[in-house]
C-alpha cells in the first residue's frame, strides 16, 4: 500500500518526521508529503509524545551531520508538535503496562521496547497503520500494518 492510498487513522514514527526537517535529505520531499497527507478529510494524523522526544537525540547526534544545535532542534520539534491537523498523544501507565505484555508476547528486548510501546498505544487508539522507514520493527504486531513511504 502506498502512502497516498491510506485513509483512516495514522501514526507517523520518529524517523519521518526528522526527514520532514532536513531539508539536505534524499528523503526530505517524501516525508513532507507524508505530513500533508493531515489536510485530507479521510485522515486523521497522530504522533506521540515518545515520538518528539526521540527526535531531539537524532537531530542532535552523530548520525545527522552536522548536528542541530539544542536551539534548532527545539523549535523543529516544538514546530511539528504545533502542525495543525497532526494530534498529539500522550503515552500512560496503562501504554507502558501493555507495552511490557507485547515485549514479553515478542521475545522484545532493549531499545525495541520502545516501537512496542507505540504499537500499544496505538492499539488502545485504534490507530491501523504507523508511516515508518522501520517496517519490519511493527510487521508481527497484530492489528497494525507499517507503510514505508521510501521504499
Amino acid at each position: 500500500m502506498r502512502v497516498e492510498e491510506i485513509t483512516g487513522r495514522i501514526l507517523v514514527d520518529t524517523n519521518v518526521l526528522i526527514y520532514a526537517t532536513l531539508e539536505a535529505d534524499p528523503r526530505h520531499d517524501q516525508a513532507r508529503k507524508v505530513l500533508a497527507r493531515r489536510y485530507y478529510p479521510e485522515v486523521e494524523m497522530f504522533v506521540s509524545v515518545q515520538n518528539l522526544a526521540e527526535m531531539y537525540p537524532n537531530l542532535t547526534g552523530p548520525k545527522n551531520q552536522p548536528p542541530d544545535s539544542p536551539e534548532i532542534a527545539r523549535d523543529k520539534i516544538l514546530s511539528i508538535s504545533q502542525l495543525r491537523g497532526l494530534t498529539v498523544l500522550p503515552i500512560t501507565p496503562e501504554g507502558v503496562h501493555q507495552a511490557l505484555d507485547l515485549c514479553v508476547d515478542g521475545g522484545v528486548t532493549r531499545q525495541n521496547y520502545f516501537d512496542r510501546q507505540l504499537a500499544a498505544l496505538m492499539l488502545r487508539e485504534k490507530i491501523p497503520f504507523i508511516i515508518t522507514e522501520n517496517v519490519k520493527d511493527f510487521m508481527s504486531i497484530e492489528g497494525i500494518t507499517p507503510i514505508n513511504p521510501f521504499g
